[in-house]
């Protein structure tokens, strides 16, 4: 018997999948993750001064609409995380940004950090990823844009940033 699907799960589908940025046929996560360095850079440029509590507020909303959402696809699909579904870099990419300044550099270099620590997924990264439904899609990716936020604070602290 075929269920009919709402309103609801088309939403999910579409914010599931990044609005498109899923069903790229090359490296979906990477399109995803600059989904949600477009979603920085523009918060950064139009409201500086409260950029740093909207990013918070956004990220909250947007990884709690990503759980449910990542869920339902999942589950329609039969996959526990199926690779279409990149509503987990949007957020994990804004994440590394939540006490880093906005810089060129820093867009740059934590684009790379946060796509290297969701591939490798370093310890507890890969733990997060076995939790339940959407909490276990969204949360690895939470993990390495946090340990990649961390990494860019350190080295935008000590390093030299160029100009």
């Amino acid at each position: 018997m075929e269920t009919t699907k709402g309103a609801s799960d088309y939403l999910a589908r579409a914010f599931a999948i990044g609005f498109g940025a899923g069903r790229m046929p090359l490296a979906p996560g990477t399109w995803g993750a600059l989904e949600g360095l477009a979603v920085v850079f523009l918060i950064h440029t139009y409201l500086p001064s409260q950029s740093t509590l909207i990013l918070a507020v956004l990220c909250l909303i947007l990884g709690a609409l990503a759980i449910w959402a990542s869920d339902q696809v999942a589950r329609s699909l039969r996959n526990p995380d199926p690779q279409q579904v990149v509503a987990d870099e949007i957020v994990g990419q804004m994440s590394c940004f939540l006490w880093v300044p906005v810089t060129t550099w820093t867009l740059i270099a934590g684009f790379v950090l946060f796509r290297v620590f969701d591939i490798s997924k370093p310890f507890p990264a890969g733990r997060a990823e076995h939790l339940p439904g959407g909490l276990g899609i969204i949360a690895d990716d939470i993990v390495a844009g946090l340990y990649a936020g961390v990494v860019l604070k350190l080295a935008s602290l000590y390093l030299v940033q160029p100009a």
